[in-house]
């Protein structure tokens, strides 16, 4: 009786542990959680965005030393060359980033994850891009400064950015549409958080016409560690379509 007891209590612990790592594992297929693809999402994300605002404020001085925005009869023409440059750069770098996490969940060609993020940024770049450098060219304000500030604002246009991308994530995972409300969601949360905290921060008010390329980093950075768990859970492996490497 006590050898059997003995042998019971013995095999219980690796029985124990596996029944915890099997319920983790469990876990992980269907929550889709995992610590080292949730901090590569932030990291990626950020290290893009900084690289798209470096260069929006070189697109910025280009605009107005090289390409000479202040000249009126240039100035339309040159904003939207600079527009068009800044978006492919854009939807370059993020989509390239993104797609080192997105490749290691579901088979999505790079091209397409890269196209997914060119398009809205294109349309983002022009829709606030050009009509700021118009109202610019009317109050007689720099013309280079509203360029700069306009071009960090476009970055803030993630529900547009989502849509895009669940369109691609459509052919590999049922949860593709919740990807669309993971980004609507996360920026009405940061907004209205930023909304609230500005009230006591003028730093943080975006409203104001001196607001900078910081206040919009800061408020992008703020979305990643929402969108990067939803993206996870999106992603899940019970959630996939296929379980096909990813191709480039």
């Amino acid at each position: 009786m006590c050898f059997d007891e003995a042998s019971a209590d013995v095999g219980g612990e690796p029985g124990a542990a596996m029944a915890a790592s099997g319920e983790e594992n469990r876990a992980v297929s269907t929550r889709g959680w995992d610590k080292r693809l949730y901090w590569l999402w932030i990291l990626y994300n950020a290290v893009a965005f900084v690289v798209v605002l470096t260069t929006a404020a070189v697109l910025a001085w280009i605009g107005g030393n090289v390409l000479h925005l202040d000249l009126a009869n240039g100035r339309k023409v040159s904003a939207l060359v600079v527009a068009t440059a800044g978006a492919v750069l854009f939807g370059g770098v993020l989509g390239a980033l993104q797609w080192l996490v997105i490749r290691e969940r579901a088979p999505v060609p790079r091209k397409r994850w890269i196209t997914a993020n060119i398009g809205p940024a294109l349309l983002g770049w022009l829709l606030v891009i050009i009509p700021a450098v118009i109202n610019a060219e009317n109050t007689d304000a720099n013309v280079s400064g509203a360029f700069l500030l306009a071009a960090s604002q476009t970055l803030a246009l993630g529900p547009l950015l989502g849509l895009s991308q669940a369109i691609v994530l459509r052919g590999y995972t049922r949860r593709w549409a919740w990807w669309i409300a993971a980004n609507i969601v996360s920026w009405l949360i940061i907004d209205a958080v930023f909304y609230i905290l500005s009230g006591w921060f003028d730093a943080l008010d975006f409203t104001r016409h001196d607001g900078s390329i910081a206040q919009v980093y800061l408020m992008l950075i703020a979305s990643t560690p929402l969108t990067g768990r939803m993206l996870l859970w999106v992603l899940a492996p019970t959630a996939l379509l296929s379980q096909r490497p990813a191709t480039t």
